[in-house]
């Protein structure tokens, strides 16, 4: 059909099945069961009655809620087309199949009910219903057979009702009023029609007894329709009640986070103060805003860790900020350190801890030599120790944050536990650093182009960083201490600038890169690299110290320069070992060494390896054999089976004969010594 046909199609008027629904049931029982005159008057005034009252009824609903007038709309399953047309046609098939049958049993039960009428009337009028006879028989049947079928007629109206579940269910919600005043009117009519009709039809004697009982029946769905109403009226409070808790709440919720907004914005603003300790308040009000977001519950972990994001980004920039007075103390620093070693140089006193110093600053000499003192130094002096305490601190709340972990009995890290700010990302890069930074835990270390100021104070001594740690393009100023440091998931010093840099001890357990790094001065001494470590392109000015160092992963220097000694003595290698293009400029590389006149420690190298991945191309090789395997390693060095017992010191057991010039070897094996 045309869209316009079914805009302009006439709806089937409400009131004429209004009329039918609750006028014809109740009528036509109190017609069939009453007089001549009583059935007029039926005819006639009940029906007026009904009608206007429901009408009146449906006004004042509208009236009192006219927003609330709601349609009598069936939710419909989407389907195809011809599934829906034999969905439909199905349902009002049976539907009508059922019409049909209820209509057959209520004439027959009429029919029934007639013949019944009519037995009572003929009998004599001496009978006896104590007494065994042919026409008690008769009414006896009479009444069963109308008892079932009453039965049956009861079960069709509720088998048909099922086809309009949903129908009766959206009129129980949206119509209650009329549901509530029909039932009052038909359980009133039918309380005086059903006992006048089974009077009359001599199926029952006095009719008060079930009158009163009916009426009783009706009173009783009245009440249970006004505890119904009043458990609804107290559901709709309840729920109204909920909705203004959820949106006290809200409310609060709201208020509690503008409060904490403001408080952020208060913290900020005692970072720009002049006060130290204003700027040390400041960093202790946004680390616990920053924990009052985490713990939130009110909103989700996304929202939480973006909230928090925002102050942890306030606290790295702040870190980033330019302080040019580090710079200042720095020089200063130097200056003093360059006077005191010079002191001992000329009286021939120095100690081996003072050569480092000794070297990065001869370096400087010339500047420091040329050096002006400040006239106000001891003032610079505690405005710089007060910068570093603020700046430290931002460190300290980051530590106490980040993750924590299990060590063994050998202190290897076996588990890392998340920490509270572990989530966060922390960016120091271009990051000017004149303060210790050693004990700390650093979740994610992004220092890249940052600058260090060892005199002034930065060094990493014994700090662990959990995540991949970045110093791409770094500045050491004169020296980098990295002592004890362990880096979890590796780190990146490529295009780094080190002064002296000393990484002893230093464990790094993930990936390693140095390339292109230069170096002054390299002390790797006892290093521990896990996996892989790259070196390709680095320089190395000065030493090269990689003394009982340990490469669990491949090591590549490819590239390298070394323009002094570079000492691998003691080291082991147990994987391949890549030296191919390195430049030695002024000296060779010492693989074996003498510490004392009667310990000699020489470079290990795994025989579980590929002959094919040692290449020391720009070193002089031997031969060594182990395992039936027959490698060139450096001379003097020696092969050993990473399978084979330990000794106390850590040394393999299965070791094989020092590697010999290669013109000296007549390639056989040897028996590995013990």
């Amino acid at each position: 059909m045309p869209e316009s046909a079914q805009k302009t199609k006439k709806k089937f008027p409400h009131w004429i099945l209004e009329l039918f629904t609750f006028i014809f049931i109740p009528y036509l029982i109190v017609y069939i069961s009453s007089p001549v005159i009583f059935r007029i008057l039926l005819f006639i005034g009940i029906p007026i009655f009904i009608f206007l009252y429901f009408r009146l009824t449906n006004y004042i609903i509208n009236l009192e809620n006219p927003a609330e007038r709601k349609k009598l709309i069936l939710p419909q399953v989407p389907k195809s087309e011809g599934k829906r047309a034999k969905n439909h046609f199905l349902k009002r098939f049976s539907l009508t199949v059922l019409i049909l049958i209820i209509m057959t049993q209520i004439f027959l039960l009429l029919g029934n009910i007639n013949n019944y009428r009519e037995t009572i009337i003929n009998l004599p009028d001496n009978f006896s219903f104590s007494i065994k006879s042919q026409e008690l028989s008769k009414i006896q049947s009479l009444q069963n057979i109308i008892f079932m079928q009453m039965l049956g007629v009861i079960f069709l109206i509720f088998l048909i009702a099922w086809f309009f579940r949903e129908c009766i269910k959206l009129t129980l919600q949206n119509h209650i009023l009329r549901v509530f005043v029909a039932t009052v009117i038909s359980g009133g009519i039918l309380a005086f029609a059903i006992p006048s009709f089974l009077y009359n039809y001599r199926l029952i004697g006095e009719t008060k007894d079930l009158t009163t009982a009916l009426l009783g029946v009706t009173g009783g769905v009245v009440a249970l329709f006004s505890l119904i109403k009043s458990h609804q009226k107290s559901e709709l409070e309840r729920e109204q009640l909920e909705v203004q808790k959820q949106k006290d709440n809200r409310d609060h919720i709201r208020q509690v986070h503008a409060a904490r907004r403001d408080r952020y914005i208060e913290a900020v603003d005692k970072l720009s103060s002049k006060n130290a300790s204003v700027r040390l308040g400041g960093v202790y009000a946004l680390a616990g805003l920053a924990d009052e977001w985490l713990d939130d519950n009110n909103i989700d972990r996304k929202t939480r860790v973006k909230e928090g994001q925002v102050i942890i980004n306030n606290l790295c920039s702040y870190i980033r900020s330019p302080f040019p007075l580090a710079e200042k103390i720095d020089e200063y620093k130097a200056y003093k350190k360059f006077e005191e070693v010079m002191q001992k140089d000329s009286k021939r006193i120095l100690e081996e801890l003072d050569f480092p110093d000794w070297i990065v600053l001869n370096d400087r000499s010339p500047s420091l030599q040329n050096y002006k003192k400040p006239k106000n130094i001891a003032k610079d002096y505690a405005m710089f120790s007060e910068e570093q305490d603020v700046r430290r601190a931002i460190f300290d709340e980051m530590s106490k944050r980040s993750s924590t972990f299990t060590k063994n009995e050998n202190g290897e890290i076996i588990e890392t536990i998340s920490g509270m700010w572990s989530d966060f990302d922390f960016d120091f890069s271009r990051a000017p650093v004149f303060y210790s930074l050693g004990d700390l835990t650093i979740e994610k270390g992004n220092f890249s182009a940052a600058k260090f100021y060892f005199y002034a104070g930065a060094h990493f001594d014994s700090a662990t960083f959990i995540e991949k740690a970045d110093f791409w393009g770094v500045t050491f100023i004169d020296r980098a201490y990295f002592a004890n440091v362990t880096f979890i998931r590796g780190v990146d010093f490529s295009w780094a600038e080190f002064g002296h840099a000393s990484f002893y001890t230093a464990k790094f357990i993930g990936k390693s890169s140095f390339t292109n790094a230069n170096f002054s001065e390299a002390i790797f001494f006892g290093a521990k690299f896990t996996e892989n470590a790259i070196f390709c392109r680095t320089t190395f000015t000065n030493y090269a110290d990689f003394l009982s160092t340990t490469f669990t992963g491949s090591v590549n220097f490819s590239g390298a320069v070394f323009d002094r000694t570079a000492v691998f003595a003691g080291t082991t290698f147990t994987s391949a070992v890549d030296f191919s293009g390195a430049t030695f400029t002024l000296s060779e590389m010492h693989f074996t060494g003498i510490l004392n006149p009667e310990i000699e420690v020489k470079a290990q190298f795994s025989a579980a390896v590929n002959p094919q991945d040692y290449n020391f191309a720009a070193a002089p090789v031997g031969i060594a054999t182990l395992l039936g395997e027959t490698f060139e390693i450096p001379l003097e060095t020696v092969l050993f089976d990473p399978m084979s017992p330990k000794y106390k010191d850590g040394n393999y057991s299965g070791l094989s004969e020092p590697a010999k010039p290669i013109e000296e070897s007549d390639n056989q094996g040897k028996t590995p010594s013990k």
